[in-house]
Protein backbone atom coordinates (compact mmCIF):
# COMPACT_ATOMS: atom_id res chain seq x y z
CA UNK A 1 0.00 0.00 0.00
CA UNK A 2 1.42 3.31 -1.09
CA UNK A 3 1.57 6.08 1.49
CA UNK A 4 0.30 9.43 0.36
CA UNK A 5 3.01 12.06 -0.12
CA UNK A 6 2.32 15.19 1.85
CA UNK A 7 3.58 18.47 0.39
CA UNK A 8 5.04 21.12 2.65
CA UNK A 9 3.41 24.45 2.36
CA UNK A 10 5.09 27.83 2.77
CA UNK A 11 3.53 28.21 6.17
CA UNK A 12 5.26 25.15 7.54
CA UNK A 13 8.01 26.24 9.97
CA UNK A 14 11.65 25.47 9.11
CA UNK A 15 13.80 23.52 11.48
CA UNK A 16 15.43 25.59 14.22
CA UNK A 17 18.95 24.71 13.08
CA UNK A 18 18.32 25.98 9.57
CA UNK A 19 17.01 29.32 10.85
CA UNK A 20 19.56 30.12 13.50
CA UNK A 21 22.77 29.14 11.67
CA UNK A 22 22.81 31.89 9.00
CA UNK A 23 21.77 34.55 11.54
CA UNK A 24 24.50 33.64 14.01
CA UNK A 25 27.16 33.77 11.28
CA UNK A 26 25.92 37.14 10.11
CA UNK A 27 25.99 38.60 13.62
CA UNK A 28 29.49 37.20 14.14
CA UNK A 29 30.75 38.90 10.97
CA UNK A 30 29.18 42.21 12.03
CA UNK A 31 30.81 42.03 15.47
CA UNK A 32 34.22 41.17 14.00
CA UNK A 33 33.92 43.99 11.45
CA UNK A 34 32.98 46.51 14.16
CA UNK A 35 35.92 45.45 16.34
CA UNK A 36 38.29 45.74 13.38
CA UNK A 37 37.02 49.22 12.46
CA UNK A 38 37.28 50.40 16.07
CA UNK A 39 40.80 49.00 16.32
CA UNK A 40 41.94 50.80 13.16
CA UNK A 41 40.30 54.06 14.25
CA UNK A 42 41.87 53.83 17.70
CA UNK A 43 45.32 53.09 16.26
CA UNK A 44 45.09 55.99 13.83
CA UNK A 45 43.97 58.33 16.61
CA UNK A 46 46.85 57.27 18.84
CA UNK A 47 49.36 57.70 16.01
CA UNK A 48 48.26 61.22 15.11
CA UNK A 49 47.91 62.29 18.74
CA UNK A 50 51.34 60.88 19.61
CA UNK A 51 52.88 62.50 16.57
CA UNK A 52 51.38 65.88 17.48
CA UNK A 53 52.55 65.64 21.08
CA UNK A 54 56.02 64.54 20.01
CA UNK A 55 56.60 67.09 17.27
CA UNK A 56 54.07 69.75 18.20
CA UNK A 57 56.34 71.69 20.53
CA UNK A 58 59.32 72.00 18.22
CA UNK A 59 57.18 72.59 15.12
CA UNK A 60 55.14 75.22 16.92
CA UNK A 61 58.26 76.94 18.22
CA UNK A 62 59.89 76.91 14.77
CA UNK A 63 56.76 78.30 13.14
CA UNK A 64 56.39 80.98 15.79
CA UNK A 65 59.97 82.22 15.40
CA UNK A 66 60.12 81.93 11.61
CA UNK A 67 56.84 83.71 10.92
CA UNK A 68 58.19 86.93 12.52
CA UNK A 69 61.56 86.97 10.71
CA UNK A 70 62.12 90.21 8.82
CA UNK A 71 64.96 91.41 6.64
CA UNK A 72 65.66 95.14 6.55
CA UNK A 73 67.89 96.17 3.66
CA UNK A 74 69.97 99.32 4.12
CA UNK A 75 71.03 101.47 1.22
CA UNK A 76 74.42 100.33 -0.15
CA UNK A 77 77.55 101.89 1.33
CA UNK A 78 80.57 103.12 -0.63
CA UNK A 79 83.50 104.18 1.56
CA UNK A 80 87.22 104.81 1.20
CA UNK A 81 89.26 102.27 3.16
CA UNK A 82 92.44 102.98 5.10
CA UNK A 83 95.38 103.22 2.71
CA UNK A 84 97.84 100.31 2.57
CA UNK A 85 99.56 100.11 -0.81
CA UNK A 86 97.11 102.21 -2.81
CA UNK A 87 93.79 103.99 -2.47
CA UNK A 88 91.00 101.43 -2.25
CA UNK A 89 87.28 101.66 -1.52
CA UNK A 90 84.55 99.29 -0.36
CA UNK A 91 81.12 98.82 -1.88
CA UNK A 92 78.91 96.86 0.49
CA UNK A 93 75.23 95.96 0.78
CA UNK A 94 73.95 95.30 4.31
CA UNK A 95 70.71 93.62 5.35
CA UNK A 96 69.68 93.34 9.00
CA UNK A 97 67.83 90.22 10.16
CA UNK A 98 65.38 90.70 13.05
CA UNK A 99 62.66 88.66 14.75
CA UNK A 100 60.86 91.29 16.85
CA UNK A 101 58.53 93.34 14.58
CA UNK A 102 58.89 96.37 16.88
CA UNK A 103 62.56 96.71 15.93
CA UNK A 104 61.71 97.48 12.30
CA UNK A 105 60.06 100.79 13.17
CA UNK A 106 62.86 101.61 15.61
CA UNK A 107 65.50 101.02 12.93
CA UNK A 108 63.67 103.25 10.45
CA UNK A 109 63.37 106.05 13.00
CA UNK A 110 67.10 105.92 13.82
CA UNK A 111 68.35 105.16 10.31
CA UNK A 112 70.43 108.36 9.84
CA UNK A 113 72.38 107.70 13.04
CA UNK A 114 72.80 104.01 12.21
CA UNK A 115 74.19 104.83 8.76
CA UNK A 116 76.53 107.44 10.24
CA UNK A 117 78.00 104.99 12.76
CA UNK A 118 78.38 102.28 10.11
CA UNK A 119 80.12 104.69 7.73
CA UNK A 120 82.65 105.56 10.44
CA UNK A 121 83.13 101.86 11.19
CA UNK A 122 83.64 100.84 7.56
CA UNK A 123 85.93 103.74 6.65
CA UNK A 124 88.25 102.80 9.52
CA UNK A 125 88.96 99.35 8.05
CA UNK A 126 92.02 98.25 6.09
CA UNK A 127 91.49 96.18 2.92
CA UNK A 128 93.54 93.32 4.37
CA UNK A 129 91.17 93.14 7.36
CA UNK A 130 88.16 92.44 5.16
CA UNK A 131 89.52 89.98 2.62
CA UNK A 132 89.50 86.94 4.93
CA UNK A 133 86.27 85.34 6.15
CA UNK A 134 87.41 85.93 9.73
CA UNK A 135 87.48 89.67 9.11
CA UNK A 136 83.98 89.59 7.59
CA UNK A 137 82.62 87.69 10.62
CA UNK A 138 84.21 90.27 12.90
CA UNK A 139 82.61 93.02 10.84
CA UNK A 140 79.19 91.36 11.27
CA UNK A 141 79.55 91.50 15.06
CA UNK A 142 80.72 95.11 14.91
CA UNK A 143 77.77 96.15 12.72
CA UNK A 144 75.36 94.46 15.14
CA UNK A 145 77.03 96.22 18.08
CA UNK A 146 76.93 99.67 16.44
CA UNK A 147 73.28 99.25 15.42
CA UNK A 148 72.19 98.01 18.84
CA UNK A 149 73.95 100.93 20.54
CA UNK A 150 71.80 103.33 18.50
CA UNK A 151 68.64 101.31 19.28
CA UNK A 152 69.45 101.31 23.01
CA UNK A 153 69.86 97.52 23.12
CA UNK A 154 73.41 97.77 24.50
CA UNK A 155 75.58 100.45 26.06
CA UNK A 156 78.44 102.14 24.27
CA UNK A 157 81.97 101.28 25.47
CA UNK A 158 83.65 103.83 27.73
CA UNK A 159 86.48 105.54 25.82
CA UNK A 160 86.84 108.81 27.73
CA UNK A 161 89.81 107.54 29.74
CA UNK A 162 91.51 106.42 26.52
CA UNK A 163 91.25 109.92 25.07
CA UNK A 164 92.68 111.38 28.28
CA UNK A 165 95.61 108.96 28.14
CA UNK A 166 96.28 109.87 24.51
CA UNK A 167 96.28 113.58 25.31
CA UNK A 168 98.63 113.11 28.28
CA UNK A 169 101.04 110.94 26.31
CA UNK A 170 100.99 113.41 23.44
CA UNK A 171 102.06 116.24 25.76
CA UNK A 172 104.76 114.07 27.29
CA UNK A 173 106.04 113.00 23.89
CA UNK A 174 106.27 116.58 22.61
CA UNK A 175 108.35 117.63 25.65
CA UNK A 176 110.95 114.88 25.11
CA UNK A 177 113.33 115.85 22.30
CA UNK A 178 114.87 112.37 21.93
CA UNK A 179 111.58 110.75 21.02
CA UNK A 180 111.19 110.23 17.28
CA UNK A 181 107.89 111.09 15.50
CA UNK A 182 107.25 107.40 14.74
CA UNK A 183 107.65 106.39 18.40
CA UNK A 184 105.41 109.24 19.50
CA UNK A 185 102.75 108.16 17.04
CA UNK A 186 102.90 104.54 18.24
CA UNK A 187 102.69 105.63 21.88
CA UNK A 188 99.64 107.76 21.11
CA UNK A 189 97.82 105.07 19.18
CA UNK A 190 98.34 102.16 21.54
CA UNK A 191 95.74 103.15 24.20
CA UNK A 192 93.08 103.66 21.53
CA UNK A 193 93.81 100.28 19.97
CA UNK A 194 93.57 98.63 23.35
CA UNK A 195 90.24 100.22 24.16
CA UNK A 196 88.82 99.56 20.71
CA UNK A 197 88.98 95.84 21.47
CA UNK A 198 86.71 96.23 24.49
CA UNK A 199 83.21 95.08 23.52
CA UNK A 200 80.22 97.14 24.56
CA UNK A 201 78.09 95.80 27.36
CA UNK A 202 74.91 94.10 26.21
CA UNK A 203 71.92 93.71 28.51
CA UNK A 204 71.01 90.14 29.39
CA UNK A 205 68.03 88.76 27.45
CA UNK A 206 67.03 86.60 24.53
CA UNK A 207 68.84 87.01 21.25
CA UNK A 208 65.48 87.45 19.52
CA UNK A 209 65.15 90.85 21.20
CA UNK A 210 68.12 92.21 19.24
CA UNK A 211 69.64 92.08 15.77
CA UNK A 212 69.76 88.35 14.95
CA UNK A 213 72.22 88.53 12.05
CA UNK A 214 73.76 90.73 9.35
CA UNK A 215 73.75 89.59 5.73
CA UNK A 216 76.04 90.99 3.04
CA UNK A 217 74.20 91.28 -0.28
CA UNK A 218 77.34 92.66 -1.93
CA UNK A 219 80.97 92.99 -0.85
CA UNK A 220 83.39 94.56 -3.34
CA UNK A 221 86.84 95.95 -2.57
CA UNK A 222 88.45 97.93 -5.39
Amino acid sequence: MVKPVTKKTESDPLPTEVKTKPKSKKILFIILGSVLVLGIAGGAGWYFTKGENHNGKSDKKTTKSSEHIKFIALEPFTVNLQRETADQFLQIGITLKIVQPELEEKIKQNLPEIRSRLLVLLSGKYPSELTASKGKKKLVNEIIAETEIVLGLRTAPAVSHAIADVSAKSDAASSVEATSPVEATNSEESPVTSDSKVESAKPSGEKENSIVDVLFTSFIIQ
